[in-house]
């Protein structure tokens, strides 16, 4: 039987609101399960028949009533699970008691919007990792202040290329190379062991829930998700170690000091 013209108008925007909490799930760093799972929900909750959802890192398909298909595409990706925890509660909450489609998109734009610290606490929680890390390295308590100054300085130049929309990989080089500023300072004025320094700044860029997310998919069987994660954690990886290498190898070269 032919869709009537109601039900196929009224399908296409609640297509693209369900793409659109798709999407925002793996800008966010959500696993593939996790992002077509939430889409079959929020699909089955206002009726949509013959629905199929398929997400890729980059982009995700959607398609219901065997005639409408929408298609989104992630150019630009981090890990926030504040917004994940939200969206996945919303599409549970919808799937019990589903809610009219300005009420959903509402929602869902405060959902996106979740942020569980702000940018001091950020700044904040990576100095106290990287001071941290720096001791578990084998640093000593005059090594903590300027591992912490570091782990700061990293996380802000972080934050400061997303802000501008520079490339993940670009992100990852400049705060690399700002991480090996307060480890040079250290040693030049040698008072503290810069390596453990600079290791506390740069485990603060390590990539560790990309390859989560990346070992996740491939145990759920989405072997593509999880070839692509693992690549971009690679080159993730290449970028900080090229970002770290070039200042200290110029500092070294100079003559610097080095203990």
């Amino acid at each position: 039987m032919p869709m009537s013209p109601d039900r196929a108008q009224n399908l296409v925007p609640i297509l693209r609101v369900i793409a659109d909490a798709g999407a925002a799930l793996l800008a966010s760093g959500a696993e593939v399960a996790r992002v077509e799972d939430t889409m079959r929900r929020l699909a089955a909750a206002y009726e949509l028949k013959s629905v199929e959802a398929i997400a890729l890192p980059t982009a995700l398909f959607l398609h219901a009533d065997g005639v409408h298909t929408v298609i989104r595409r992630i150019r630009r990706r981090s890990v926030n699970l504040a917004v994940v925890a939200a969206i996945n509660q919303l599409s549970r909450d919808v799937s019990r008691d589903p809610v009219g489609l300005e009420e959903l998109e509402g929602r869902l734009r405060e959902a996106q919007n979740t942020s569980r610290y702000n940018r001091r606490a950020n700044l904040l929680f990576a100095g106290v990792a990287a001071a941290a890390l720096s001791r578990l390295m084998g640093g000593h308590l005059p090594d903590v202040l300027p591992a912490f100054v570091d782990g700061a300085l990293t996380q802000a130049m972080l934050q400061w290329c997303r802000e501008l929309g520079l490339a993940s990989g670009v992100g990852d080089l400049l705060a690399a190379m700002v991480a090996v500023l307060p480890a040079v300072i250290a040693a030049s004025l040698g008072i503290t062991h810069p390596g453990s320094v600079l290791v506390g700044g740069i485990m603060v860029l390590t990539p560790g829930l990309l390859m989560t997310t990346a070992v996740r998919d491939g145990i759920q069987g989405d072997v593509l998700s999880a070839a692509a994660r693992i690549l971009e954690a690679l080159l993730s990886a290449g970028a900080i170690a090229a970002g770290a290498t070039l200042p200290l190898y110029i500092y070294l070269a100079l003559g610097g000091r080095w203990v």
